[in-house]
């Protein structure tokens, strides 16, 4: 009897620091130190702008979140992607572009529903050099009407100065190309007023937004 005594009590002791030992291993993971990281909240396709609505925060364990992710949404929306990002993965900066870093190619600061027309200049057209990168201008042409004759048309107006060609080595402001960013609706237009060759670009004041829409002048 004293064997099955001293048995039990062993057993009872083993399944107790079983018990013991299970519930301090739960107690040390619901101790775990987290801290929020910005996922995808579902899979964010190459070249997508990020949005506000693609992104959430959720906790990770300290130990499991990598060195390029961020806990700040604000650090991830407008910005583009270089590959897809998948549903719930952190999101990393090495797999992200800034728009507006003037180091990138072109295509990656042109808004959505845009695209960017390069315009010939000379000293006349393109305002004598003093067109600049941020700058914006109106497009003007003279275009041959078959009703009305010759006419002169504001085509568009105030578009964005993307680039502007090399102003070459001898210290003027000269250029012999502007790149503008045109409304994907007008781009047509544009391309058939630039066709024609005689055209020059307007250049207008940073705080005038006002679209005037001018009728065309006939001589």
């Amino acid at each position: 009897m004293k064997k099955l005594i001293l048995i039990a009590l062993a057993i009872s002791l083993i399944i107790g620091f079983g018990v013991y030992s299970f519930a301090k291993t739960l107690e040390s993971r619901t101790n775990v130190e987290t801290m929020p990281v910005v996922v995808a909240v579902e899979k964010i396709p190459k070249n997508t702008v990020i949005e506000a609505s693609m992104i959430t925060t959720k906790p990770f364990p300290k130990e499991y979140i990598h060195e390029y992710s961020t806990g700040k949404v604000d650090d991830i929306i407008g910005r583009i992607t270089l590959e897809s990002i998948e549903a719930d993965e952190q999101i990393l900066s090495t797999r992200l572009i800034d728009s507006s870093n003037n180091s990138n190619n072109l295509s990656f600061s042109i808004p959505q529903n845009y695209r960017a027309i390069s315009v010939l200049t000379d000293e006349v057209s393109g305002v004598a050099g003093y067109i600049s990168p941020g700058d914006r201008v109106d497009l003007v042409a003279v275009i041959l009407n078959k009703a009305t004759g010759v006419e002169s048309q504001m085509v568009a107006e105030n578009l964005e100065v993307a680039e502007v060609g090399d102003k070459g080595n001898d210290g003027k402001k000269l250029y012999t190309a502007v790149t503008v960013l045109v409304p994907d609706q007008d781009v047509v237009k544009v391309s058939y007023a630039l066709s024609e060759g005689k055209y020059r670009l307007v250049l207008r004041s940073l705080v005038d937004e006002k679209i005037v829409n001018p009728a065309p002048y006939v001589q």
